[in-house]
Order: C-alpha cells, then structure tokens, then sequence
C-alpha cells in the first residue's frame, strides 16, 4: 500500500482518513470539480503543497466538516502572533480569500503562510489567492501570489489593485493623466482613476495549485 509522503506525512495522512471515512479519493476529486486522480496527488505526491481555498472549502462540505480541519499547518492562522507584529517578529505572510469570483476580501485573512526570504524585511508584504478564471492560464485559478507593496511599478507587471475591502489582480500597462490602465483578463483593458483606488501593489512571487 502506498504511504502519504514523508514531510507532509501527519496532516496528509489525516485528510486521507477523512476522505476514507466517507467517500474514495476519485470521487471527493470529482466532487470538488477536479479531475479523478487530483487527491492522489495531492496526499501522495504533495502535487499541489498545499490545497487552494476553492478546493478546501468544497472539500469541507463535502465531508460535512470544518473547512480549517483541511488547512496544512503552515497555512494555519496563529491565533497568538498579532496582525500589527513587525516582519523581524513575524515570519510569517497574512493570507487573503475570496470575496467574490473576481474579488479578494482585504477585511480579514482566512490563513498565513511562510515568508519567502525576499520578503523578509518587507514589513507590509501579503499573499492572496487567485479566484479569477480570466487570469489564466498566467495565474490559473487557485495560485497564491506574494504581494511587495514597497516595489516599484513597470508595464507588464502582474498587480493586485486595491478598492477599500476588496481587490482584484490584474496587468499594470501604464498611467495615463488622471489615473492608470490595467488589464483584468483577457485583453480588456480598463482606465481607473486615482480617487478609485486604494493602492495598487507589484506581485512577486506566485506559487501555482
């Protein structure tokens, strides 16, 4: 019989006996709109490392159980390391979900994660996950993308675009006289003013599902 990898080991072993306790990995797969073999991977070849938020929550009410039992301990919130910490106390990136299909909730994290060296002393650095299909196949659906505030801008750059308690991911192409333009997918192309945004911030680094 095949073991759950080494190094994943304990929480991997777990989702398994939780996925055997009702169902077979080919059809929780299924379930969570992905093709037959995608658990096998994931507890026997840690492919992805860790399950995107769409999956996990599909996951969840599929077993009829809490979403935070899926989350790998790394992506575990820790409830005794305050948001305010600074990065030298702090090594670890807050994480941001879904707000909608297009947008990601800014509000509060939904997980943390490890700290990528190059951000180390970034105190402001975040990561979010990727929700929106028109990103792909760049950033497909599930990806986790490291976000430097402090970075300067180019064309070309992959963004993530803040508006009050949201944001959306997109292409930065330039400023323009009152504002900026960005490519949200697909070609399309849109001007957003400055009074429109929050912020926009260069994303650095992207793990992909």
């Amino acid at each position: 019989m095949k073991m759950v990898l080494d190094g994943a080991d304990g929480h991997r072993q777990s989702v398994l006996a939780l996925i055997r306790t009702k169902s077979t990995l080919k059809a929780a797969s299924i379930a969570c709109g992905r093709n037959h073999g995608y658990f096998h991977q994931y507890l026997f070849q840690s492919k992805p490392r860790f399950l995107p938020e769409d999956v996990r929550i599909k996951l969840a009410q599929y077993l009829g159980i809490a979403e935070n039992r899926l989350r790998e301990p790394e992506l575990l919130v820790s409830a005794d390391m305050p948001v305010s910490a600074s990065a030298e106390t702090r090594p670890r990136l807050m994480v941001y979900g879904r707000a909608s299909d297009l947008e990601i909730d800014m509000t509060l994290p939904v997980a943390e994660t490890e700290r990528p060296a190059t951000l180390t002393h970034v105190i402001d650095a975040f990561a979010a996950y990727v929700h929106d299909a028109a990103l792909s196949p760049c950033l497909p659906v599930g990806s986790l993308v490291y976000v430097d505030p402090s970075k300067p801008l180019r064309p070309g750059d992959f963004v993530l675009v803040k508006r009050a308690a949201t944001a959306r991911i997109a292409v930065f192409r330039g400023r323009i006289a009152d504002g900026v333009m960005l490519d949200f997918g697909g070609g399309r192309e849109e001007s957003m003013g400055i009074g429109q945004l929050a912020a926009i911030c260069k994303i650095v680094g992207v793990d992909y599902p």
